[in-house]
């Protein structure tokens, strides 16, 4: 193994795996564990002419039977540490061994975020006292008008943990507990562009209450929905990353909050990446446009945002789903169509198909949201994630003893 020093010989065989044997352990087709190889999840060293892969690494990305785990961030200790969080295999991603995009067919944002902590996939709406409503409506009093809706939940977040007197008690049952009340509060930082959801409602009502300006249809909120779910986690990306390290030196789960958030406005990043995809199919008034427009665009130097997934040797699963259930809801047809045809080109020209960060624009766009609307829908999506990454994070700091 190139990071443990071992080489394959006489001595060391009962130590190694062929990429056969490593097959049969995680029951996959061989061409599988080279994938796993080339993505740097599993690593194998050549001699006697053959791969060779420690067994011992195997073992421990076999843990899930079959649904293997990715290698945690360099901040978060030793190398071989791993989560369980979310993985991809073979151009799926899983939530704790469940394919996200079956859950984001028959489950709720909040049934999905509690499998995401450890818990079962199920749950009830979540809530907010009135003292946290009320801190929350001064604060976004004073913010300026035409501050972003990322903007404004960054700032509630940092007002959340300074109104907890329990931020820093790391414990699981502490940090799921500021987990439930971190949607419902960014949705309350919100200025509703139509009449505002009951506190009662399902996350993706009362998100979407805050960002349309229409009342949501059935496959509206479907839409919403499976959004939320599929932004909830995408393995140890930039923004997880941050937040591990976060949590790695025993940050309080409201910092680890903020640290992903930051990471996540860059315009590179889901929740920027999805800004820049709105605004830029907002310069397009008709699909005839849609040529000369990315034309122009590309003539000044600026970027198509939206388009690619290193992750994926096919097409974004999660941008594939939400643009299939798109034209159901209740999106403006002239809109939708400027969604085709700027697919159809960017396909057609530079064989990239759209990600999730263009799906999130696109439904942002075809529906009229207010600008920035697809980062609030991507931060906090993503916030469920970067806690259960949190709360794993906090279980090793205690085993290695750094707390």
């Amino acid at each position: 193994m190139e990071g443990d020093g071992l080489v394959p010989g006489e001595s060391a065989q009962a130590d190694t795996l062929s990429v056969a044997e490593a097959a049969r352990i995680l029951q996959v087709k061989p061409s599988t564990v080279y994938a796993y190889i080339s993505r740097g999840l599993l690593q194998s060293e050549r001699s006697r002419g053959r791969s060779w892969l420690s067994r011992a690494a195997v073992e421990r990305f076999s843990l899930r039977k079959g649904t293997p785990p990715e290698p945690s961030p360099g901040g978060s200790g030793p190398g071989d540490v791993t989560t369980r969080v979310a993985h991809i295999v073979d151009d799926q991603l899983f939530y704790r061994g469940r394919p996200a995009t079956e859950l984001a067919r028959t489950h709720s944002f909040e049934s999905v975020a509690e499998l995401l902590w450890g818990g079962r996939a199920n749950a009830t709406a979540w809530v907010i006292d009135a003292k946290t409503v009320e801190a929350v409506r001064r604060l976004q009093a004073a913010m300026p008008a035409s501050s972003l809706p990322l903007d404004r939940i960054k700032a509630t977040t940092m007002v959340l943990g300074a109104l907890d007197p329990f931020r820093y008690d790391l414990s699981t049952p502490s940090v799921t507990s500021v987990a439930r009340t971190l949607a419902p509060a960014f949705i309350e930082s919100l200025p509703p562009a139509a009449a505002p959801a009951p506190s009662g409602r399902s996350t993706a009502e009362r998100l979407w209450s805050a960002l349309s300006p229409g009342p949501p249809l059935p496959a509206d909120l479907e839409l919403m929905s499976a959004a939320l779910v599929l932004c909830a986690d995408h393995g140890l990306g930039p923004s997880t990353r941050a937040a591990r390290d976060a949590a790695a030196t025993a940050a309080d789960p409201y910092s680890v909050v903020l640290a992903g958030t930051s990471m996540a406005s860059g315009l590179l990043h889901g929740g920027g990446s999805s800004l820049a995809v709105q605004a830029w199919l907002a310069e397009i008034d008709s699909p005839d446009q849609v040529a000369r427009v990315l034309g122009q665009r590309l003539q000044r130097g600026d970027g198509l945002s939206g388009f690619g997934q290193p992750r994926y040797r096919g097409p974004d699963p999660r941008g594939a789903m939400l643009l299939a259930m798109l034209p159901a809801s209740s999106a403006r047809p002239e809109r939708l169509e400027i969604v085709r045809a700027a697919v159809d080109l960017v396909i057609e020209r530079r064989q990239l198909q759209p990600n999730v960060e263009f799906a999130l624009g696109a439904l942002c766009f075809a529906h009229g949201m207010a600008n920035g609307a697809g980062e609030a829908v991507f931060v906090l999506a993503r916030s469920a994630g970067w806690i259960a990454h949190a709360l794993e994070e906090y279980t090793l700091s205690q085993v290695r003893g750094v707390r």
